[in-house]
């Protein structure tokens, strides 16, 4: 059996582009997008507009960034629906061409999927072991560039966010979705599941830094971020607060640290 050209989470198009080689029709693809809603212990908490995949860990991750989710001990169950068909109905163009046309979803059914959770009370915590990171700077830039290698829907799309988490000997997890805030609740929930501890460890974005962000890192216990662009003024002043080394502009021959050097010798 051949394998797709393209990966399931894309759609194939046609665009019209115009350039310095005049103007012409190519192929290209584009992220598919569908929304959620996100229910807990029969209440829902969110709606997420994210890319359909690896959305057990996108629940998990988002409810422990939202505070509802101490430990994945707590899940009793977990299940995901997908949004309702939508309903293909005949038109035709201005050529007289037969097209077909997405419709809303029928009145009887929900326009958007659902991950349901049920949790029980969290569990005693246990104590997290101290373990702290130091990276040589030519170390992260190694890093650095193996998240890159990872970034396929971003090559494809151009539309896609990515985050990684990683320690000394490589990229241990890597998720990526259409918003960033999905890509890094996937890795967070990703951890959860696994049982991954922060320790040791480092998360790498594709993006900038903004105060989200670094709220939903420090809720993860990662204290080491990297990333290609620029942190928020309000991103660095909760890192320094909570002991969050933040690295930007990280690029060939370039570190910015912004907060908590001793992290990096």
């Amino acid at each position: 059996m051949s394998k797709p050209d393209h990966p399931p989470v894309c759609f194939p198009i046609t665009l019209t582009r115009i350039n310095r080689l005049g103007r012409y029709e190519v192929d290209d693809l584009l992220l598919r997008e569908e929304a959620y809603n996100l229910i807990c212990n029969g209440k829902t908490v969110a709606c997420l507009h994210c890319m359909p995949d690896k959305l057990e860990e996108l629940a998990v991750g988002r409810l422990f960034t939202l505070g509802l989710l101490q430990d994945a001990r707590q899940i009793r169950s977990l299940s995901i629906l997908p949004p309702a068909a939508s309903r293909p109905q005949a038109a035709t163009d201005a050529k007289g061409t037969a097209v077909k046309l997405r419709m809303a979803a029928a009145p009887d059914q929900p326009p958007a999927g659902s991950m349901t959770v049920t949790l029980d009370p969290p569990p005693p915590p246990a104590p997290a072991p101290e373990e702290d990171i130091c990276l040589a700077a030519d170390r992260v830039h190694e890093l650095q560039t193996e998240f890159e290698e990872h970034c396929n829907l971003y090559r494809l799309t151009g539309a896609a966010h990515s985050c990684a988490l990683a320690d000394s000997s490589g990229v241990l997890l890597f998720y990526e979705d259409i918003a960033r805030h999905n890509a890094l609740d996937k890795l967070i929930g990703a951890m959860l599941l696994r049982g991954i501890g922060p320790q040791g460890k480092l998360i790498i974005f594709s993006g900038r830094l903004a105060l989200d962000m670094l709220e939903k890192s420090a809720a993860c216990g990662v204290r080491l971020l990297v990333a290609p662009g620029a942190p928020s003024l309000a991103a660095v002043e909760l890192a320094r607060a909570v002991n969050i080394s933040i690295l930007g502009f990280v690029r060939q021959g370039n570190i910015n640290i912004y907060t908590c050097p001793h992290r990096i010798a």
